[in-house]
């Protein structure tokens, strides 16, 4: 970092515990919990206290206010109608520049910290700055500052980790998943599935405004279809393993499926993708796409083959081995 920081990490400047908002709650009162604390996002959980999005001022504000003369639209109810689909998340001892560097390439400012599948803590763009500001320049100042205890030991032997796994839903992304989630539950890491994807142009219409799919609802929809697929993955190594299974989130991102990915395995310990995938024009791991992981990619890249087609028709996912190729 820029103020010469040593060994500095995200539990060493996360917000713990953090103030969430459970999923189902009303847009007015999640409005009135951002503004009393001054937040500008707050992250989403179900009833179990797990992590399912972020809603942002951002996500709460829009719809609600709607120039003279536009078009009628239902105004969204809910925080699981507006909020961003499940972010990025890093460990507590995730380096802080990572964190950073994951806010910048992702443009959100704030990321979850996740530990066994737990929330833990909370990381913001303000965190960074106070020690910018402050020219802290080790973790001891930080938590000294913070009044935090020494670092808290991991367990010797205790694998840890996050593999983040790219999902297009074909079948060579249906590999990547499925070998994501044998080496997540072996290492004891988690899994985030991530898929890209690109909103279309709107059509000139001649009269009205047209009616053009947002990021947020294509979001909204493909992280519905991420879950339906992970969950009956999960499900296959759940019979496998005697019910062992990693944690899953998954996340859906507007842009080029090359730097999504890219910018996804920033801090994590393994990044996996389909040797090629299918689709109109659409796929997410096409061999393009997983060549430029391979180039750019900040993580160890991981390329699951899968076969071949014949006549367009699928032909089953190959159980041969993986290529680690860095």
């Amino acid at each position: 970092m820029s103020t010469g920081a040593a060994g500095l990490r995200a539990d060493d400047v996360m917000s713990s515990p953090v103030i969430t908002v459970r999923t189902g709650t009303p847009v007015a009162p999640a409005a009135a919990l951002l503004a009393a604390h001054g937040f500008t996002a707050a992250p989403v959980v179900d009833e179990n206290g797990r992590l399912l999005g972020i809603v942002t001022e951002a996500d709460l504000v829009r719809d609600r206010f709607r120039p003279e003369g536009w078009p009628e639209r239902r105004t969204p109810e809910v925080v699981d109608e507006v909020m961003s689909g499940t972010p990025a998340m890093m460990r507590p001892e995730d380096d802080l520049a990572d964190v950073v560097s994951l806010m910048l390439s992702a443009h959100v400012r704030s990321v979850p910290i996740v530990d066994d599948g737990d929330l833990v803590g909370i990381v913001t763009r303000r965190d960074a700055l106070r020690v910018i500001a402050r020219e802290e320049h080790s973790a001891e100042e930080v938590r000294r500052r913070r009044d935090l205890p020494e670092r808290p030991a991991r367990h010797v032997g205790s694998p840890r980790g996050r593999i983040v796994v790219g999902d297009d839903g074909s079948p060579g992304a249906a590999a990547a998943l499925r070998f994501a989630l044998r080496e997540a539950a072996r290492r004891g890491a988690g899994v985030e599935v991530v898929s890209a994807f690109t909103v279309p142009a709107p059509w000139p219409v001649v009269y009205g405004v047209p009616q053009v799919p947002t990021p947020r609802g294509m979001a909204t929809e493909i992280e519905r279809e991420l879950r339906i697929r992970a969950a009956a993955a999960a499900d296959e190594l759940r019979a496998e393993q005697d019910g062992r299974v990693p944690g899953i989130v998954v996340r859906a991102v507007p842009g080029e499926p090359g730097h999504v990915l890219s910018a996804a395995s920033v801090g994590a310990d393994l990044l996996v993708v389909g040797s090629r995938g299918r689709g109109a024009g659409a796929s997410l791991l096409l061999g393009s796409v997983g060549l430029h992981c391979v180039l750019h990619a900040p993580s160890t890249v991981t390329v699951v083959p899968s076969a071949g087609r014949s006549g367009g028709t699928a032909v089953p996912v190959s159980d041969e081995e993986p290529a680690e190729v860095r």
